[in-house]
């Protein structure tokens, strides 16, 4: 019975330091505790046969910063589909207002089509896919001016829907972590979420970023790590086929805020701005009774030959007619040409307009048309460049 005892005693004084050791913070004091008592245990039996509690490793903090990012964000990430395409967008306010690209609503036109391109050929009402699988319609608002690739939506009625915060200007950085939240290839794939970080930022505020992103991906939340917006995913680069080279942009947040700032205030463009189609200025008409018709020479007029500006106008004359043109303009030195206009749409210079006197540099002519036909008034100015506004009539003398 004595020696039972001793036994007990020596068990006792040999076991119980060492676990008060494995429970200590001795070189581990950055361990959580059960951790500390594991990997204290193992290092007391090196050679034992027995393992001892494997240690549970916690989620780390980038997979958790990646699924807040998603779960904050996701409900408010929608498909926005038009019937010919579709795309990303994100809601931006509780009533339903909705972001997403201008080229999403209306692409732009491909090589050889550019003729028949019609800025005002798009829908003016579109599906939008939630995450949940739930569709309705949304009204296309308007699209940025300028060529700016942004678009605004607008569902009804809606109210407290979830939204994406919008980051502060200038608070994205290069190296910053980043995350993309779109439906890239379509409806199918939504709620893609890819990350990656931020490669550059150019001088107008764009972003460059290798999150990986597709055709579909247009319209989507480009997010911080606070699950803000800090713009707009919009293109990316491909080096081989459909590949993702990692050069990928996105709209800076600063621009969206301007837009939705535009917007309230009723200042943005009933259609998309991306491609500006250049029309051939229409041919004016003129009548022979004095009126005055007022005109402006600059951008989007006639081009003659010498870089000046022109505008052009047409009257009916019959063959001996008396007429006395007069242009007067305080902004340029105007001058003008008429011609008679041949079937073939050939033109015959008839007389050109001189100043009207010492110091008036006002031009007029008075001449007699040779035959019936129509005629055309080139009202153009001196110099090459000048702009401004000026008046124009024509009368037929008795």
């Amino acid at each position: 019975m004595t020696n039972m005892k001793y036994l007990v005693l020596v068990i006792f004084l040999v076991f119980i330091p060492n676990l008060c050791f494995a429970f200590s913070s001795s070189g581990d004091g950055d361990k959580p505790l059960a951790l500390r008592y594991a990997y204290r245990t193992q290092k007391l039996h090196p050679n034992s046969q027995i393992k001892g509690p494997e240690p549970i490793l916690a989620q780390t903090s980038d997979e958790q910063i990646g699924r807040e990012v998603y779960q904050k964000a996701s409900a408010a990430v929608v498909t926005v589909k038009t019937g010919k395409g579709s795309g990303s967008g994100f809601i931006v306010s509780p009533d339903g207002f909705i972001i997403t690209n201008s080229h999403v609503i209306k692409p732009p036109p491909r090589t050889g089509e550019l003729e028949n391109y019609n800025p005002q050929d798009f829908p003016s009402v579109v599906t939008v896919s939630f995450s949940d699988g739930r569709q309705v319609s949304a009204d296309v608002v308007g699209f940025g001016k300028g060529g700016l690739d942004l678009a605004l939506l607008k569902i009804n009625p809606q109210k407290n829907m979830r939204t994406v915060s919008l980051a502060s200007p200038g608070k994205a950085k290069v190296s910053d972590r980043i995350f993309a939240l779109g439906s890239p290839l379509g409806e199918e794939n939504r709620d893609t979420f890819t990350q990656g970080h931020i490669t550059r930022i150019d001088a107008t505020g764009r972003i460059q970023h290798d999150a990986v992103i597709i055709p579909g991906n247009s319209g989507g939340p480009l997010l911080n790590t606070q699950a803000e917006v800090i713009g707009v995913n919009t293109s990316g680069s491909s080096m081989v086929g459909e590949l993702n080279s990692g050069m990928n942009f996105a709209i800076p947040v600063s621009q969206v805020q301007s837009f939705l700032t535009a917007a309230k205030k009723r200042d943005i463009s009933p259609v998309s701005t991306l491609v500006q189609v250049k029309k051939e200025p229409s041919l004016l008409t003129i009548q022979l009774n004095g009126q005055v018709v007022n005109g402006k020479l600059g951008e989007g007029d006639r081009i003659l030959q010498d870089g000046r500006f022109a505008n052009v106008y047409q009257f009916r004359g019959r063959a001996g007619q008396k007429v006395v043109m007069e242009m007067n303009s305080q902004k340029i030195h105007p001058f003008f040409i008429l011609h008679l206009s041949s079937e073939s749409g050939e033109l015959k210079k008839i007389a050109e307009s001189h100043d009207k006197g010492a110091g008036d540099f006002n031009a007029q002519v008075e001449t007699t048309l040779p035959e019936d036909g129509v005629y055309v008034i080139v009202a153009t100015s001196h110099e090459r460049g000048e702009t401004g506004n000026y008046s124009l009539q024509a009368t037929a003398k008795p």
